[in-house]
């Protein structure tokens, strides 16, 4: 089954930010991720959150930060409005990774 997770996170800009003026901005994005059960998807869903904000900060040639150690916001979503509005969003099978540039153009 196809589950959508969703997580926030700290842009390298909005972490500069933070750090320096005392604010809270955070993106978000998400991908599909199938799996066998709702715990599998956040617990791949988590691995793919880490490596997806390693990526971003590579990226835009900033030092990378944990996205577990900063405990973040994330979930399964059930909402029907917001599972019908994320077609967009890549779907990975678990253990697979998705495209990092289609996660940072839905965020």
């Amino acid at each position: 089954m196809n589950r959508l997770f969703l997580f926030g996170y700290e842009s390298p800009t909005e972490r500069q930010s933070n750090s320096d003026h005392g604010t809270d901005f955070e993106s978000s994005t998400g991908v599909w991720i199938a799996s066998a059960s709702e715990q599998e998807a956040v617990d791949w869903g988590r691995a793919i959150a880490e490596r997806f904000v390693t990526w971003l900060c590579e990226h835009e040639g900033k030092p990378p930060y944990s996205w577990i150690t900063g405990q973040f916001a994330h979930w399964v979503e059930n909402d029907l409005a917001v599972l019908s509005s994320a077609n967009d969003l890549p779907i990975v099978p678990v253990g697979g990774m998705p495209d990092f540039a289609l996660l940072t153009n839905a965020a």
